[in-house]
């Protein structure tokens, strides 16, 4: 027999978990009840509130598909466009539900503190025909809310829901009507509670509970079949820690874990009455459907005797926090309730506040004041025996309670999250602009404000949801205020290079289909003229000098004017989008060829900036975090993982935006931040920097034992300190192969340095965490996140970072992914401990004409290893050896550079060799093509330029003859060549300052 349950709460945590399990019973169909101010926004709330339960969306996305319709539907608007097609139909209102009939779930949007939940005539009474069941979970959840505020929800919300079911009862009879209450309807009341009693004698300890009392007085007078659900302090998921909204126990979870909360303001030996959401869901979705539980009422409540202790329970913390934190927890000192009232006064002084911790804990304390036994007799008889303990998934509510902060899963996008975040007093965020070593300092509020006026701003200017929005421009707060602004509007923002051509910045602005333009440096700004169809968009500079701008374009002050006079209300709905929505479009750096647009979602920006927040240990995060973003903020990782991920950490935030990274070295050491990431090329040039120095020397000069170790400590300290890294709780390289010696040379004095792996199409796959830096590997996966290895040896990865594909780009989809994994083109392998290997980019294999293959990243790395070299790439290709290319940027010993490539041939197999090297001066750049927009080198540009060069160095010419030190324009080999042969002019003209071959090494 069919069953249709109605539900009403199915945003909320419980209500979600019920649905769950709905949808696994057969013959089950759900219609769930959204609030919305239209069809599309009740939709869109719905989505994200089960944007984790991708066997929900999927379901939910059923709805929207119309077989007659959909084909005429633009993808921009399908739902105003389905409802005009519905419109012309008799009785729209019943179409929109029969339509619907054989969906597994359904939504409609209503309100249940309304009449009739605020539905239309026709579809409540459709509603009345169809429903067999209705689960009521909806209420409101705040403790001391005004009684007046809660009983709308909680009691009359309660009434209107109930009288849904009678008139359903008068039409044909309902089989149940589930009421979700509280275990606390008992109020004051102590000793044994049975299930079957409810009276307001003993009075209440919140207005929640009272209304909650009242709620059920109304359940309990009605005549329909009922069955009332009394759960206990719902606390995450047993399996896996999951839950939604860290209230009750979870807030003096965290206060004690932050070491905020020495006083326990409850007796020792009192009861903590909490049970997990599995259990309670398990319940009410089975029940509902027990001809036995009609008319009963259940305590979901562990049993008496099952519930920790609140020493018990603060000593289990303390050892884990031990064990999992390497956290030190203070001793704490039990006060009971009682006597909480005159050391409230110490208190305040000893936290600094007059409410804040104060008011939390003496609201909260009643809830762990259990001196009473809730009875289980119904609830055992028809599910048996209790039989989760406490101890077992404890741990898995700490892990994940402390992985996400203790923050509130709200339904929030990245950018709604930001704007939130500078709200908050708790947790207050300062913004510097570092420009020209100056350190310009502006308030939260400033910011905020700005981003309100922008979001109006764009959305005056014509920009709405979908339209995509191009930007360029230096790192800054402006920068972070229109990519905010931009998706506060539900459109997509399209950042490019600022180092881009001009050529790549007019194919991007085309590819994107960009509704406007905003402009942040004055090179570009200054070269508007040689854009073509530039002037049919809106144009924007953000820059921050004062300058002269020509007639089309509008400046950041005129910009942000145009929505001066608009009020916050115009950002407090959330954006119009869902977390499936395309969020942000970011193009690939062109390192083999056109740049491809790599499109993210909400969920994948949230799900990246919720993991990087929760990396740092727990001590740094819920303090004071620095970060610096000095990368360019359209790079994946600075503009995704670096942008988002600090609103994310439970403490207050001081944010830095360097304008010019080139003053990073100076600007370090005066932010000391407290989680750092950045390129391979740093991490060299500050170990050349210090190997170079007296104290460097010594220490490499300095055998191994007691003065080495002293020299350790020292250096460790020396190189910390003046990189400005001596308060990072994390240094992490990536984007790019780093050595393994390297990072053993780090590691020896003690610093580790985490390596890190991703690519644009998904930004962080794997990482080496804290405690587990297995060198020589890129890490293990990131949670949710699937690593496989091929039968050819290619990497291939699923998970919620991954892009949903191309822009533009349906032949390259096909080609992206294979069964839902995304192909990497990298090959690897994974270790036994599940940490990935990258052996090769499988474009740049090398296949030698012995047809070995060889892996020239690894080599490259290497070979970049040595002092002085800048870049570096390997070739051989079909050839019986390889050959390298070799750019310096400052005056070497070339004895120095043969020597090293000597030692590093030792540790390479035989194909991997390099027998020939040319050492070039560093001329590259990317306005000749050498290098993309984020300074990688384009390989095939590279082999096109320097292709007589190679050509040359695989001939027969004899580099025996010749060696010495650095000269411009290759002006040595000319004088000192002692060939008889002479050097072709075309090779000289290349900035050839050396050519050296393997067998030099025995000459020299």
């Amino acid at each position: 027999m069919n069953s249709v349950v109605f539900l009403t709460g199915a945003t909320g945590f419980l209500g979600t978990q019920i649905v769950r399990r709905l949808v696994k019973k057969e013959n089950c169909h759900i219609i769930v009840l959204v609030r919305g101010e239209d069809d599309e926004t009740a939709r869109r709330n719905l989505a994200r509130a089960w944007w984790e339960w991708p066997e929900l969306l999927e379901l939910l996305d059923e709805q929207s598909e119309n077989l007659d319709i959909q084909d005429r539907v633009p993808y921009k608007e399908p739902y105003e466009a389905l409802d005009k097609e519905l419109d012309k139909l008799p009785n729209k209102a019943l179409n929109k539900i029969h339509r619907l009939n054989d969906k597994k779930v359904q939504f409609m949007r209503g309100d249940i503190s309304k009449e009739m939940l605020g539905l239309e005539k026709e579809s409540y009474e459709d509603l009345t025909h169809k429903i067999t069941h209705i689960i009521h979970t909806a209420a409101d959840l705040r403790l001391n809310a005004p009684l007046g505020e809660l009983r709308k929800i909680n009691v009359q919300g309660t009434v209107n829901v109930l009288k849904l079911g009678e008139d359903a009862n008068l039409d044909h009879g309902i089989q149940r009507f589930s009421h979700l209450s509280t275990a606390y309807v008992a109020g004051g009341r102590k000793g044994f509670v049975d299930e079957d009693s409810l009276t307001d004698e003993y009075g209440f300890q919140s207005n929640y509970e009272r209304s909650k009392f009242e709620g059920e007085v109304e359940v309990a007078k009605s005549n329909l079949p009922i069955s009332i659900f009394r759960p206990g302090m719902v606390v995450g998921d047993s399996q896996t820690g999951y839950i939604k909204t860290f209230n009750t126990i979870y807030v003096i979870l965290r206060l004690y874990l932050n070491g905020k909360l020495r006083i326990i303001p409850v007796s020792p030996s009192l009861k903590i009455n909490m049970v997990p959401v599995d259990y309670v869901a398990d319940a009410v979705s089975n029940l509902t459907f027990d001809a036995n539980a009609e008319g009963q009422n259940f305590h979901l409540t562990a049993p008496y005797d099952s519930l920790p202790t609140v020493k018990e329970l603060v000593d289990f913390i303390t050892i884990w926090a031990k064990n999992n934190l390497d956290f030190k927890l203070p001793k704490p000192i039990f006060l009971p309730f009682s006597s909480l009232i005159p050391v409230v006064s110490s208190l305040q002084k000893l936290t600094g506040s007059k409410h804040g911790i104060i008011k939390t804990v003496t609201t909260l304390a009643p809830y762990f004041n259990e001196e009473r036994t809730f009875s289980r007799k119904n609830i055992e008889k028809l599910k048996g025996p209790y039989e989760l303990h406490w101890r077992n998934f404890l741990p898995k509510i700490l892990d994940y309670a402390v992985y996400m902060g203790f923050f509130h899963r709200s339904n929030r996008t990245v950018h709604e999250q930001v704007l939130f975040r500078l709200k908050s007093q708790s947790r207050p965020v300062d913004y510097y602009d570092v420009v020209d070593s100056r350190f310009n300092r502006r308030s939260s509020l400033d910011v905020r404000n700005d981003m309100i006026k922008a979001a109006r701003s764009l959305s005056l200017m014509g920009i709405s949801p979908g339209d995509k929005v191009a930007m360029v421009g230096f790192n800054s707060t402006r920068y972070l205020t229109l990519d905010v602004a931009i998706g506060l509007l539900g459109a997509v923002s399209v950042p490019l290079y600022y180092t881009s051509p001009l050529e790549e910045i007019k194919e991007i602005l085309k590819d994107c289909g960009a509704s406007a333009f905003f402009i942040g440096t004055p090179n570009i700004l200054e070269k508007l003229g040689q854009f073509e169809d530039v002037e049919k968009i809106p144009l924007i500079s953000f820059c921050r000098e004062s300058m002269e701008l020509p007639s089309n374009v509008m400046g950041w002050k005129e910009f942000l004017d145009l929505g001066e006079n608009e009020s916050d209300d115009f950002v407090q709905s959330v954006a119009p989008v869902d977390f499936n929505s395309i969020a942000t479009i970011r193009y690939t750096s062109g390192t083999t060829g056109k740049p491809s647009g790599v499109t993210f979602t909400h969920g994948n920006l949230r799900w990246m900036a919720e993991f990087i927040a929760s990396m740092p240990p727990w001590i740094d995060r819920t303090h004071e975090v620095s970060y610096l973003s000095f990368l360019p903020m359209n790079h994946v990782v600075e503009g995704i993982l670096g942008t988002y991920a600090p609103y994310y950490a439970p403490a207050p935030l001081k944010l830095y935006f360097l304008e010019d990274f080139h003053d990073l070295q100076t600007t370090l050491p005066k932010v000391r931040p407290t989680i750092f990431f950045s390129v391979p090329r740093f991490y060299e040039k500050v170990w050349s920097h210090i190997m170079q120095s007296k104290l460097g020397q010594v220490y490499v000069d300095t055998k191994v034992g007691f003065k080495k170790d002293i020299l350790q400590r020292i250096l460790k300290r020396v190189i910390l300190k003046n990189a400005g890294l001596d308060a990072c709780a994390h240094l992490i390289v990536g984007s790019a192969p780093v050595s393994e010696d390297l990072l053993m040379c780090y590691k020896e004095l003690g610093i580790e340095v985490h390596n890190a792996y991703g690519l644009t199409e998904a930004p962080l796959v794997t990482i080496n965490r804290l405690g587990a830096n297995r060198i020589g590997t890129v890490g293990e996966p990131l949670p949710c996140t699937d690593v496989k290895i091929k039968s050819d040896g290619e990497a291939i990865v699923r998970g919620p970072q991954v892009t949903k594909g191309y822009f533009n780009d349906k032949s390259r989809n096909d080609l992206l992914f294979k069964d839902g994994w995304l192909l990497t083109g990298d090959y690897g392998y994974l270790t036994p401990e599940g940490s990935l290997m990258i052996t090769g980019r499988k474009k740049e294999l090398i296949v030698n004409s012995y047809g070995k293959s060889i892996s020239p990243l690894k080599i490259e790395s290497m070979l970049k290893d040595i002092d002085c070299v800048s870049e570096a790439m390997v070739f051989g290709d079909d050839k019986p050896y390889c050959i390298s290319l070799i750019w310096v940027d400052e005056d070497v010993k070339l004895e120095h550079i043969d020597r090293a490539i000597k030692k590093m041939n030792s540790k390479l197999s035989h194909p991997e060799k390099i027998k020939r090297w040319a050492v070039l001066k560093n001329d590259l750049s990317i306005e000749s093509g050498d290098l993309t927009a984020n300074l990688k080198l384009k390989r095939k540009n590279i082999i096109k330029h320097y292709q007589n060069l190679i050509k040359f160095m695989y001939t027969n010419w004899d580099f025996d003859k010749y060696s010495g030190e650095c000269a411009p324009e290759g002006e040595y080999l000319k004088k000192h060549s002692r060939s008889k042969e002479k050097i072709p002019e075309n090779i000289l003209k290349l900035g050839t300052i050396h050519l050296g071959s393997a067998r030099n090494y025995h000459e020299h």
